[in-house]
């Protein structure tokens, strides 16, 4: 009876080590991030740009595709299970027990809120940065 201690001892404390273990390596990559950002900042720009340049040459379709294909991957029917494995990862990677309670209030709210906001910056805010695409939605929504 006490090997079986010992050894569900020592399976705890490894899994104790391992989470200890990505609480700090997340921690030193967090910072170093930061770090490289911060005094490469030319870099950066030059990143901004490149980005800048290439969502500029997209046509108005292929902007409205791509908003449509990201918020239907984050946002739509199917995502449910993604964020919930998503969300399981996440929790066992830092060592934590998964919480399903937690997790479907998690997903039932954020989810929501996140789509909300994006339909809100669509109809709002999109019409004043590029019209073309604002009409496409308008046009979408009519169907």
């Amino acid at each position: 009876m006490d090997e079986i201690r010992i050894e569900l001892r020592d399976e705890w404390r490894l899994e104790n080590r391992k989470a200890f273990a990505n609480i700090w390596s997340d921690m030193v990559f967090g910072v170093s991030l930061f770090i490289l950002l911060y005094f490469n900042q030319s870099k950066v720009a030059l990143l901004k740009f490149t980005g800048y340049k290439i969502l500029s040459n997209i046509s108005d379709t292929g902007k409205a595709f791509l908003i449509i294909l990201m918020t239907d991957i984050f946002l739509g029917y199917h995502s449910e299970s993604g964020w919930q494995t998503l969300l399981e990862v996440l929790v066992e990677h830092y060592g934590l027990q998964v919480d399903q309670a937690a997790i479907t209030i998690f997903i039932c709210l954020v989810p929501v809120i996140i789509d909300a906001c994006v339909k809100l910056w669509l109809f709002k805010f999109l019409p004043r940065l590029s019209p073309r695409v604002a009409n496409i939605f308008q046009e979408m929504k009519r169907h």
